[in-house]
């Protein structure tokens, strides 16, 4: 073997792991930000049934923790995938609030149960898996 032919190896090896390693990163930072929405929102469902309703001050900072946490992983995962992909997800949340302060006990649960499908479907869509590959 020449050189050259063991440079073009080595190099296609390390672009072939630093590829991999971005795959790696990207499926942490979704799994992680989304892991942390569906936390909150089940903390969120105990806590008030817990209560016997939304309208207490733990559930409330639940929600803006929820929010927060929201606000500061969509501008990472804009980065990863097409905001208007992910805009749903915090547009609930903020309806979450807006249920919130209005106390209507049934639409805030309804808007709970979206986020949580909003995850599950962003599981699918964004995480890396053969299908998005493909």
């Amino acid at each position: 073997m020449t050189k050259y032919t063991i440079f073009k190896i080595v190099s296609v090896a390390l672009i072939f792991a630093f590829l991999i390693g971005i795959c790696v990163v990207e499926d942490r930072l979704v799994i992680t930000s989304l892991d942390q929405v569906n936390n909150y929102c089940y903390e969120i469902e105990n806590v008030a049934s817990k209560n016997n309703g939304i309208l207490n001050e733990e559930v409330s900072l639940l929600v803006d923790n929820l929010e927060d946490s929201w606000k500061k992983n969509e501008s990472t995962l804009c980065f990863l995938v097409n905001h208007k992909s992910i805009e749903p997800l915090g547009v609930e949340i903020v309806k979450l609030k807006t249920y919130l302060e209005a106390n209507e006990d049934v639409e805030f649960f309804v808007s709970l149960e979206t986020i949580k499908n909003y995850v599950e479907t962003f599981q699918h869509f964004m995480g890396a898996n053969f299908h998005n590959i493909l």
